[in-house]
């Protein structure tokens, strides 16, 4: 074996170790981030803190021009009717996203023994205090995360509820 060869060999030897060690060390914090998402998941469900997809859904549909059709061609309680009725149906399809984008958001701005702490409900102050203190960087995250979801959603919503009315 020539001396070049040799240097090649323990070059990707050497390569390979290097990423089973970078593996092996960014394990640990997947593992935490896995554990902080799981007690973020189950905070958001425990509260019910996702629960407001259909409201926020509804904002978003009365915005657009679809809806002012609606309520132009069927008047605006029945539109409005209509556009609740739809949300409150889709709702199931897209809420456990939704509630998984909010755990995401809360576990990138809380450690998974801060979100344990939060779900048992005897909150220290300062940890309350951070909570407060978080609550717009987890909207903004949620925002980032969920803006696509909840377009899609008020999408479905106003085209079944368009497709109803030509039936």
């Amino acid at each position: 074996m020539t001396g070049a060869r040799k240097v090649a060999i323990v070059g990707v030897f050497n390569l390979m170790l290097m990423l089973l060690a970078v593996l092996l060390l960014d394990m640990p914090r997947s593992a935490l981030a896995a554990e902080s998402n799981d007690n973020a998941l189950a905070f958001v469900q425990q509260r019910h803190l996702g629960d407001s997809l259909a409201w926020l859904g509804f904002q978003v549909a009365s915005r657009t021009n679809t809806f002012a059709d609606i309520v132009q061609k069927v008047g605006k309680v029945r539109g409005q009717s209509l556009i609740q009725s739809e949300l409150q149906r889709l709702q199931p399809t897209y809420q456990e996203q939704w509630n998984r984008n909010l755990a995401a958001a809360y576990a990138e701005s809380f450690s998974a023994s801060e979100m344990r702490t939060l779900n048992e409900g005897d909150v220290p102050k300062e940890l309350a205090t951070k909570f407060q203190a978080k609550q717009k960087d987890v909207g903004m995250s949620m925002k980032a995360k969920s803006a696509e979801l909840l377009k899609t959603f008020v999408a479905q919503v106003l085209l079944n509820a368009q497709t109803q009315l030509t039936q």
